[in-house]
């Protein structure tokens, strides 16, 4: 297949890239000069470019499945850039619908799992169907943009990661941004965690290929899955594999605000999507954790997955404010 990823630059995608091409496939960059383009990354815009452009790009250039990365990702991220954020994940997200439908193409969708109400399976796994209920600006534009697609898209997929980490881009996880804390000797940094409650990290390669499986089974369209590598971990012991493998003590690093952890224990069940495709990870979290670690210590052009942080710290804007937790 021709695969063109909308958000070209970011985590997943870069990611993505990988993952389709070990199948076999080719991931398209759209060269046409007449699109807008971001001018921190240079990516196309989802949402200054009308469904129009898009749809004339995604024929001329033979695309046979768009995968819809492109997205502000983040609570903090999206609390530091709302109106960015509402255009991208929402109007942009109905650009490449309309898009696609134009063009006759499938679109994957990459949603996130923070659209549930996790208050409610504080001593459960998450299923598909479970209880809706995101409580922060970032999980009600996702699910916005999600419906979108589910109801306005002729031939679609969902695919919902559950914290994944590693790789190249990693701008968010509590495992990048220790390990880059570490590697810039950071006296501190804040994390929006409660360091007693479960998690479930999912190295970003697995999930990766679990798209490109998803993608390429004719049974998974019209179908959302949510994709884990359900070996959940108390968030302090991975703290203590992140010690292992960094030879740090991190206790006085990592600050903690677990009144802002408005995700409690979260973990679920990707049975649906397993049983479907027969996909399982092949990485453990050891074993991704120590493939983040010499990523990060080996190669210093890697992004700096503290910059929301610490322009937060610039602005003077106290991020607790943009976690509602009532769990």
């Amino acid at each position: 297949m021709r695969v063109l990823i909308t958000g070209e630059s970011g985590f997943i995608a870069r990611n993505l890239v990988n993952s389709f091409e070990k199948e076999g496939h080719t991931c398209v960059l759209l060269k046409d000069s007449n699109l807008t383009r971001l001018k921190k990354t240079g990516e196309v815009c989802i949402h200054r470019n009308n469904s129009e452009s898009w749809a004339w790009n995604i024929k001329n250039e033979n695309i046979d499945l768009v995968v819809h990365n492109a997205a502000v990702v983040g609570t903090d991220v999206v609390a530091l850039n709302p109106n960015e954020a509402t255009l991208s994940n929402v109007t942009g997200t109905y650009n490449i619908v309309r898009a696609c439908n134009s063009a006759n193409v499938p679109i994957c969708y990459m949603g996130t799992t923070v659209i549930y109400d996790t208050a409610n399976y504080q001593n459960s796994d998450i299923k598909e169907d479970s209880d809706l209920n995101p409580t922060t600006l970032y999980g009600i534009l996702k699910l916005a943009g999600e419906r979108v697609v589910t109801t306005h898209a002729k031939d679609w997929i969902v695919m919902r990661p559950l914290f994944a980490y590693g790789g190249v881009g990693d701008m968010n996880s509590l495992i990048s941004k220790t390990i880059f804390a570490h590697r810039e000797k950071r006296k501190q940094i804040e994390m929006f965690l409660d360091p007693n409650k479960i998690k479930d990290y999912l190295h970003v390669s697995d999930y990766c290929d679990a798209v490109v499986m998803g993608c390429t089974d004719s049974n998974c369209l019209g179908n959302d899955y949510n994709v884990a590598a359900e070996t959940p971990f108390v968030v302090k012991e991975i703290v203590k594999i992140l010690q292992e493998k960094l030879g740090s003590d991190l206790e006085k690093v990592v600050k903690w605000h677990p009144e802002t952890d408005y995700l409690g224990n979260h973990r679920l069940t990707s049975n649906k999507f397993r049983s479907t495709t027969g996909w399982s990870p092949s990485l453990t979290l050891k074993e991704g954790i120590q493939k983040a670690v010499d990523e990060i210590l080996s190669d210093t052009s890697l992004f700096n997955p503290l910059e929301y942080l610490d322009e937060a710290k610039n602005r003077n804007v106290d991020l607790t404010d943009f976690y509602n937790s009532n769990i």
